[in-house]
């Protein structure tokens, strides 16, 4: 897997098993701070429920600790990121769908008012949902639903999945969880980060400054360091060191690339530093990760 294509993970165009059915489940297990899942973003909206454990969960704006048995919803192009704490385990199951699915881009009453304000960012939802609050047994009875439905694809599945799926966003309508327009503000200052970003990805092999960075924002140094961290919750220069090393652990587990090779490929002048870095985030080094992974798919 060439590292260019790697990028798509963090503007992720979701590969959907079925490009006519853009649903996407996934099971994810964190232990030892890994995966750590950086700032993405992708046109589906996503449901996650928790399953078990706590981790630090950011999109756009807010930022909070996950708990058992949340239900988080990620509008649309929602900018967001998953963020383990220490070594705590953190286990969830995440729901990917395109409102295209439910007809968003059909010219009728309800995509127009309902699904539209939403795959457009015009709308967004109340980011939690906990057991307390009003309609959760419903909305986790319908997502344990469509879950199950999912896995076992039985005849005509694709239909109970849309009846689900529109049963889900009817709820959350129902119980005020979808709010009212975000500001011109908060656009500008999500465009500004997407652009950093994106920036990053195309530049991430070659040496990066805060100084080069400032510029591409039009802002001061200092403001674009505490703009930065404010909109991912951490510095520029961890962030690219983090997606650097992400971009790594994809090579590790799918080339046969010498270490060398592929911390130079990444951005990282000398192996000692890439291997120290690993270290601090992976827990091991790069040899070790790789032989891991491997076991693992014997």
């Amino acid at each position: 897997m060439a590292v260019q294509e790697l990028i798509q993970e963090y503007r992720q165009s979701i590969e959907h098993q079925n490009r006519l059915l853009p649903i996407t489940v996934k099971h994810t297990v964190v232990k030892n701070g890994i995966p750590d899942i950086l700032f993405h973003w992708h046109p589906e909206m996503e449901i996650i429920l928790v399953r078990e454990g706590t981790a630090n969960i950011h999109i756009d704006y807010d930022r909070f600790e996950s708990e058992k048995d949340d239900i988080i919803l990620i509008r649309p192009n929602g900018l967001h990121s998953i963020h383990p704490i220490d070594t705590q385990t953190h286990v969830t199951d995440s729901l990917m769908v395109h409102l295209d699915f439910l007809g968003a881009s059909q010219m009728d009453q309800a995509s127009i008012h309902l699904l539209q304000p939403l795959q457009n960012a015009t709308s967004k939802f109340v980011l939690r949902i906990q057991p307390t609050d009003p309609g959760y047994d419903d909305l986790r009875s319908t997502l344990e639903s469509i879950l199950k439905v999912e896995h076992e694809k039985s005849d005509f599945y694709e239909l109970e999945l849309k009846s689900l799926l529109g049963h889900f966003i009817y709820t959350t309508y129902k119980h005020n969880y979808v709010r009212q327009k975000m500001t011109d503000d908060f656009y500008r200052k999500n465009e500004k980060i997407r652009a950093i970003i994106e920036y990053i990805h195309r530049n991430y092999y070659r040496t990066l400054t805060i100084a080069e960075l400032a510029e591409e924002a039009n802002y001061s140094e200092t403001h674009f360091m505490t703009f930065f961290k404010s909109q991912t919750g951490t510095s520029a220069m961890d962030f690219i060191i983090q997606h650097r090393l992400h971009l790594a652990t994809q090579e590790l587990k799918h080339s046969v690339k010498p270490v060398l090779r592929i911390a130079e490929e990444v951005g990282f002048n000398n192996l000692s530093n890439f291997n120290r870095q690993f270290r601090k985030y992976y827990h091991q080094t790069p040899s070790q990760y790789r032989k891991s992974k491997q076991v693992k798919k014997t």
